[in-house]
Order: C-alpha cells, then sequence, then structure tokens
C-alpha cells in the first residue's frame, strides 16, 4: 500500500511540475547520463588509453552541460532540433576529451 501511495505521489509530481511524457524525461536524462559512459566505453575498446585522475571527471561534467548548452541555444537559433542523437553526441565528446586527457597525460617530453 505504500509503494502505491508513493507511486501515486510521483506520477502526480511528473504531472505537476513536467510538460512532457515520462518517458520522454526518462529518456532525456538518460541521453545526458550515458553519454560519458558511453564515450569511456569505446574508449576503452578500441584504444589503449588509460585517462586518470580528476581529468576524467571533469570531462564527464563537462561534456553533458556542453551537450545542454549546444540543444538549448545552439540548436534552437539554427532552428534545428536535437532529439535521441544527442546521446551520440555526448559521448563522441567525451570520447574526444578522454583520448585528449590521455594524450597530454602521456605527451613524451623532449629534452634539448
Amino acid at each position: 500500500i505504500a509503494f502505491s501511495v508513493l507511486l501515486l505521489l510521483a506520477i502526480l509530481v511528473f504531472y505537476a511540475f513536467v510538460k512532457t511524457t515520462v518517458i520522454n524525461l526518462v529518456l532525456d536524462i538518460a541521453n545526458y547520463t550515458y553519454g560519458p559512459l558511453l564515450g569511456l566505453f569505446t574508449l576503452g575498446i578500441f584504444t589503449k588509453a588509460k585517462p586518470k585522475g580528476w581529468g576524467v571527471l571533469i570531462i564527464s561534467l563537462l561534456a553533458p552541460l556542453l551537450c545542454y548548452f549546444l540543444v538549448n541555444y545552439v540548436a534552437k537559433d539554427a532552428k534545428y532540433q536535437i532529439g535521441y542523437e544527442l546521446l551520440l553526441i555526448n559521448g563522441l565528446l567525451s570520447f574526444i576529451g578522454y583520448y585528449l586527457l590521455h594524450y597530454f597525460q602521456n605527451k613524451p617530453q623532449f629534452e634539448c
């Protein structure tokens, strides 16, 4: 009974505050959260790169923020609506960031 009441309250909150369907909201959240996971997974599958440290966390936060900016400001000015391809864009930005992080962490030092 308590779970039923909790589910009813969750549905009422979604109905009151969210202007889209619940499944679209869940998929939109997944587009932002799974992008860095997809980028890191792809980096591990296709390269031998191993980025380390706080840079991984920073890239994992910056890629979704950049995607949010892209969806809400850049794409609207271009009159294009980014849909579920946001996951691929987010994953690609994360992949590039992780690879650059690995490159600069392991950059060979030249001596004169």
